[in-house]
């Protein structure tokens, strides 16, 4: 089958799902026209993952290009997935017959896709402020893992990625209820990083966590998903409190890294575990702890926070970096 330059395979692979659609990379930005997702854990690797999408969605002509962005650091083309049982390689995908292929982390993606939002895209979390233009933006997300990057503006040319593995930094606890959890989690872990707490098996340690804390039986098989849907519905106490921590500890990390890149343009978060506590994150625990920063407390109250509600922000950031790669193929607009 032949191969058109103006489409790419775009990916986003976490540690439960591979999210795959195909893009146009037409036109003044990319575009998503199909969409597909698989289970990890139903593939033996990602290029026969990404076979599959490409051989169900019934296509007149494959793409030319496929960027795939993983849970995991990228090194010289290849990829170890932190949370999924997969090595990846950027010469793995080309056995499909790319005539280019990039690896990238899924935080570059879906920061590069954090650069293209539209107002609409996201909500506010906390006051809605307008945060600095062109100031540095941290993007922060939880799902099976957890991780953070920052958009660094240029002075000319399109923001710069800074990727990094900020889930696996040391957690910091603030409360004598957050010291004791830290002790529960030492004992199981040895160190304890952010990622052990905000992260699908983070928000299920929580849980069985503040049960053992107050004596309480626990569900040993409760999901991540069940324990926001409870917290939601307001009649489990255990999973309210599981939710609550999680979202605090989410805004001290969150407060922390706008310090560290110094993220006056904003924070914003994503990823599927944060879109199910939306409503605890809006209560304001997410922002009291954001804003918790002592001596420069006035120095975080100034930067807007914000929910990512574009489902594709990642596959956009990937196609993004796909245009990069094949730019005499199609009409460029950066």
């Amino acid at each position: 089958m032949r191969r058109d330059a103006s489409f790419a395979l775009v990916g986003d692979i976490g540690g439960t799902n591979a999210r795959f659609a195909v893009a146009d990379l037409q036109g003044a930005r990319p575009s998503i026209v199909l969409t597909g997702n698989v289970l990890c854990k139903d593939h033996a690797s990602l290029a026969a993952a990404a076979d599959a999408f490409l051989m169900s969605a019934d296509l007149a002509a494959l793409p030319a290009t496929a960027t795939i962005a993983v849970a995991g650091p990228v090194a010289d083309g290849a990829a170890r997935l932190t949370n999924a049982p997969w090595d990846a390689s950027e010469a793995e995908l080309m056995t499909l017959g790319f005539t280019r292929a990039r690896l990238v982390n899924d935080f570059e993606a879906l920061a590069t896709g954090v650069a293209e939002l539209a107002p609409e895209d996201s909500l506010a979390i906390g006051p809605d402020l307008p945060g600095l233009t062109r100031a540095p933006v941290v993007i922060a997300g939880a799902g099976t893992g957890f991780g953070l990057a920052a958009l660094v503006w240029r002075a000319e040319g399109p923001a710069q990625v800074v990727a990094s593995e900020g889930g696996h930094a040391g957690f910091a606890p603030v409360s004598e209820l957050e010291i004791e959890i830290a002790r529960a989690l030492a004992r199981r872990h040895g160190r304890v990083s952010i990622e052990r707490l905000l992260s699908g098996p983070g928000l299920q340690a929580l849980y069985a966590i503040l049960a053992e804390i107050e004596g309480k039986a626990v569900e040993p098989e409760i999901s991540s998903e069940e324990v926001a849907a409870r917290a939601r519905a307001g009649g489990d106490s255990l999973c309210v409190g599981a939710v609550e921590v999680f979202c605090a500890v989410f805004g001290s990390v969150s407060g922390d890294a706008a310090l560290t890149f110094g993220a006056r343009g904003g924070v914003y978060l994503a990823g599927g575990l944060v879109e199910g506590v939306e409503g605890v994150l809006t209560g304001g625990t997410f922002r009291q702890r954001f804003e918790a920063k002592g001596r420069l407390s006035s120095f975080v109250e100034a930067i807007p926070t914000r929910l990512v509600v574009q489902p594709h922000t990642a596959l956009l950031g990937a196609a993004r970096i796909a245009r990069r790669l094949s730019p005499q193929a199609f009409q460029m607009s950066n």
